[in-house]
């Protein structure tokens, strides 16, 4: 086990938050920009890779929110958002959603469907969701989306983001 590291918690929550980083940065997770609309309209976004299916029966899906986020009032007060999965060649939109000033959907296509929220154009896939469950869990909320619409196109290759770098793979179709 040539460089592994163990960590056990205890008194040190700066290393304890640094070992989970790095641990955490071990699993490769695709990268996904969440999307809602303001209360005056105004479209929001942020850059996750906290993004996982639930049930295909009621089709639900989560993703999670960072409570010192500008995003999650509006998140919250909407009850309906997108996930929109990027690929490979959208490496930049991911960068310009972490932004923390400027417009972030300036440059980008965008389009709505029946809830209203901005719909990413071009993505590897697109989902539409409701909020069905929301709820706390440390530091971030936890929402579960209820999914209105689908759309997807698998003929990408996936933006992925692994020990703290988005990365490219691969993939056979």
């Amino acid at each position: 086990m040539s460089g592994s590291t163990t960590f056990e918690f205890g008194d040190d929550p700066e290393a304890a938050g640094r070992a989970l980083r790095d641990a955490f940065g071990c699993f490769t997770t695709g990268v996904t920009v969440v999307t809602t609309i303001a209360d005056d309209g105004r479209p929001v976004g942020f850059t996750a890779n906290s993004f996982a299916s639930v049930s295909l029966d009621p089709p639900l899906a989560l993703t999670s929110i960072d409570f010192k986020s500008n995003s999650l009032a509006h998140l919250e007060a909407s009850k309906v958002f997108a996930v929109n999965v990027l690929h490979v060649d959208q490496q930049e939109i991911a960068r310009k959603f972490t932004a923390k000033t400027g417009d972030r959907f300036e440059g980008v296509e965008t389009e709505t469907w029946g809830s209203g929220v901005p719909i990413l154009k071009g993505c590897m896939a697109n989902f539409e969701l409701e909020t069905h469950h929301a709820f706390d869990a440390g530091d971030h909320r936890v929402i579960v989306g209820r999914i209105l619409k689908v759309r997807y196109d698998p003929h990408h290759e996936p933006l992925v983001f692994l020990r703290g770098k988005y990365r490219k793979v691969h993939t056979e179709l």
